[in-house]
C-alpha cells in the first residue's frame, strides 16, 4: 500500500483481472464444477476465472446489487463462493459469506445484523432448513439461487439478464471489503468485517513469504469457501501467480484424487483435515512426495500428524503452523522440520509473532488491557495489520487497540507463545485439555479424533473419538491411552459425519455436549458416531516434539 491506497493485487475488485493480465493461463483445478457456471468444468485458468467473475458481477447487478450494498451468500461449499465474493467487490458491493450449517435459528440474526440487499442461496441450503427462519419472519432480502434445482421464493441467478458493468471501484483503506462469520463453536456466530486495509493485512503475509521463498509450486488448498482465509489465500495465490488446486471436501479419498491431479509443492488445510490425511501419508506416500510446505491454518496440528506428513513429503519439507483467527489474520507462526533445531521444542509452543505484521502480549484473565510479565499465564492479546475494526452489530471489541483472542497462554522468557486452551474450556485442576488430547492421540495411532468435552456439573470431561476407517479400538488401547492422566469419562466412539462441525470443521462443543446429553443414562462407550480433535492454535525451524 502506498499513499493511502491499497495495492491492486491485494484488493478484491482488481485482483482477478490483474492476475489474468500478469500471469495469463495459469491453471486452476477444482474438485467439483461450479454450481453457478457448471459448464466451465473443473479445469479453469486465471483468464477464465477473471471472465467468470465479470460474468457473475453482471448477473448480480441485474439481481439488484450495487455499490455499497451487502450481498449475503448462503449455499453449499463450492469455489463459486469466493468467485461471487470477487464479483460483489467488482461492482462495489460487499460480500457476506455464510455457511448453511449456521442453522435456521441463527440465519435471521445474521441477516438482521448485515441487512443485505440480496441473498444468493441454493437448493442444498434450502434442504438443510436454514432458510426456514427467514420464511417464518416473512421478510428479508430478495433471494436468488444458483444451480439447476429451484428454491421456493427465489429466482434463478442465471435467469437474470446480464447488465453492464460499472467502472471498477478503487477502495479506500476504510471501505468495507468482505464479511465472514466466526466458527460459532460457543454460540451464535458473529459477523467479522474486513476493510480494504485489514483484508490486505490478511493476504499480505502469504504474498510476502511466497515471493521471499520463490515459491513457484502448485498450491493445493482445502479450507471452507466462506472463510476469510480462503479468499485471502486465493488473492495471495493470484498475486504470486501459482497454479491453484481447490478442494471443497477434505475426506482422504477426495484428497488423494486432488493430490494426484495437482502434484502440489504447497498444501494448506486445517489441522483436523491433515490428521485424516495421515492414512494417505502411510498408504500412498508417493502422492505427497512433491510437497515441500505443509501449512496448517488457524491452529496447530498434532505432532504425530506433523511427523507423518514430513516423512512422506519432499526431502527437506517443512510444516508451517499458523496461529490466528478470522478477526486477526495470522498472529504467530512456527516452522517444523524433521531434523532437530535450536529453537523451542515445547509442544505447547505456537511460535512467534510475524515481524512487521503482529504483536502479542498476555493480559490478566479477568480482562482489561494490562499486560502481565513473561512466564505468567493469562489471556492472549494481539495487534495485527489485519485486526477487524468490529463485528457487525457490535461496538469496537478492541481494548486500546489490542484484540482478545479468547485463549489462555504464556509468553516465555525466550519470547515464544505457548497456548494452553480456550478460556471457556478451562477447568480447575487441568492446565490444558489440549495437552491431554495430544497425549491420548500420541498413545493411540488408530485415533483420528479425540476431543475432550467439558461437563458443566464438574464431572470428568467426555472424550469423543473416531478411528481410521471407523474400526473399533484394539484390546485395551483406551485404558493404556489414559493411564496416568487426570480422570476422563469413558469414550464415545462416533463417525466423522455424526459430529457437529463448524464451517472450518471445528467441533461445535455446545452441540457436542447436547449430543452427549441425548444419551439416556449418559454416553455409551460404543455409541456409533466421532468428533474431531480440538484444534490447537500457531518462525523458527523447530524439531517435531515426541508429544505435547
Amino acid at each position: 500500500m502506498a499513499g493511502g491506497r491499497i495495492r491492486e493485487e491485494l484488493a478484491l475488485p482488481s485482483a482477478p483481472a490483474l492476475a489474468a493480465r500478469r500471469h495469463g493461463r495459469v491453471p486452476i483445478h477444482l474438485d467439483v464444477p461450479l454450481d453457478l457456471f457448471p459448464e466451465a468444468g473443473t479445469e479453469l485458468d486465471y483468464v477464465t476465472f477473471a471472465d467468470l467473475v465479470d460474468r457473475a458481477a453482471r448477473l448480480l447487478v441485474s439481481a439488484g446489487a450495487g455499490p455499497g450494498h451487502r450481498v449475503m451468500v448462503v449455499k453449499r461449499p463450492n469455489f463459486d463462493i469466493p468467485l461471487l465474493a470477487f464479483a460483489c467487490a467488482r461492482i462495489g458491493a460487499v460480500p457476506v459469506l455464510v455457511h448453511p450449517t449456521v442453522g435456521a435459528a441463527n440465519l435471521p440474526v445474521l441477516v438482521a445484523r448485515a441487512r443485505p440487499a440480496v441473498l444468493v442461496t441454493d437448493a442444498h441450503a434450502a434442504s438443510l432448513g436454514v432458510l426456514e427462519g427467514l420464511d417464518a419472519a416473512g421478510e428479508g432480502p430478495a433471494r436468488w439461487y444458483t444451480g439447476s434445482a429451484p428454491v421456493a421464493g427465489a429466482r434463478p441467478l442465471l435467469g437474470a439478464p446480464p447488465a453492464e458493468l460499472p467502472e471498477r471501484p478503487v477502495p479506500g483503506p476504510g471501505d468495507e471489503q468482505l464479511v465472514t462469520h466466526t466458527s460459532g463453536t460457543t454460540g451464535v456466530p458473529k459477523l467479522v468485517l474486513q476493510t480494504a486495509l485489514t483484508f490486505a493485512g490478511q493476504a499480505r503475509p502469504q504474498t510476502v513469504v511466497g515471493r521471499l521463498l520463490r515459491v513457484r509450486d502448485p498450491y493445493l488448498v482445502c479450507i471452507s469457501p466462506v472463510h476469510v482465509r480462503t479468499v485471502a489465500a486465493i488473492v495471495s495465490t493470484l498475486a504470486v501467480g501459482l497454479p491453484l488446486g481447490f478442494m471443497t471436501e477434505p475426506d482422504p479419498h477426495n484428497a488423494a484424487l486432488m493430490l494426484r491431479r495437482v502434484r502440489p509443492g504447497v498444501v494448506e488445510t486445517v489441522p483436523n483435515a491433515f490428521i485424516r490425511w495421515e492414512e494417505i501419508a502411510d498408504e500412498q506416500p508417493r502422492l505427497l512426495a512433491s510437497v515441500r510446505l505443509f501449512v496448517s491454518t488457524f491452529d496447530a496440528a498434532h505432532p504425530r500428524t506433523i511427523r507423518t506428513l514430513l516423512r512422506a513429503g519432499r526431502r527437506g519439507a517443512r510444516y508451517v503452523q499458523v496461529y490466528g483467527q478470522s478477526e486477526t489474520g495470522p498472529v504467530a507462526m512456527k516452522f517444523y522440520r524433521r531434523e532437530p533445531g535450536r529453537r523451542c521444542a515445547d509442544g505447547r509452543c505456537v511460535g512467534r509473532p510475524l515481524i512487521g505484521h503482529s504483536k502479542v502480549r498476555i493480559g490478566g484473565l479477568e480482562g482489561g488491557a494490562g499486560a502481565v510479565g513473561r512466564g505468567t499465564t493469562g489471556a492472549i492479546m494481539t495487534r495485527t495489520s489485519a485486526v477487524t475494526p468490529t463485528y457487525l452489530g457490535t461496538p469496537d471489541q478492541r481494548v486500546d487497540g489490542w484484540w482478545a483472542m479468547g485463549d489462555v497462554g504464556v509468553v516465555t522468557g525466550r519470547g515464544c507463545l505457548h497456548l494452553f486452551d480456550r478460556i471457556v474450556d478451562r477447568r480447575p485442576g487441568t492446565e490444558s485439555l489440549l495437552a491431554l488430547e495430544d497425549t491420548i492421540l500420541e498413545r493411540v495411532p488408530e485415533l483420528t479424533e479425540a476431543v475432550l468435552v467439558p461437563m458443566e456439573d464438574g464431572r470428568p470431561p467426555v472424550p469423543l473419538i473416531c478411528t481410521r476407517g471407523d474400526r473399533p479400538l484394539p484390546g485395551r488401547a483406551w485404558e493404556a491411552a489414559v493411564a496416568g492422566l487426570p480422570p476422563v469419562a469413558p469414550p464415545v466412539h462416533l463417525t466423522w459425519d455424526e459430529i457437529p462441525h463448524t464451517a472450518t470443521w471445528k467441533v461445535r462443543r455446545p452441540e457436542a455436549a447436547l449430543l452427549l446429553g441425548s444419551f439416556a443414562g449418559g454416553p455409551p462407550p460404543n455409541a456409533a458416531g466421532a468428533v474431531r480433535p480440538h484444534e490447537r492454535k500457531t518462525s523458527d525451524d523447530t524439531p517435531v516434539p515426541a508429544h505435547r
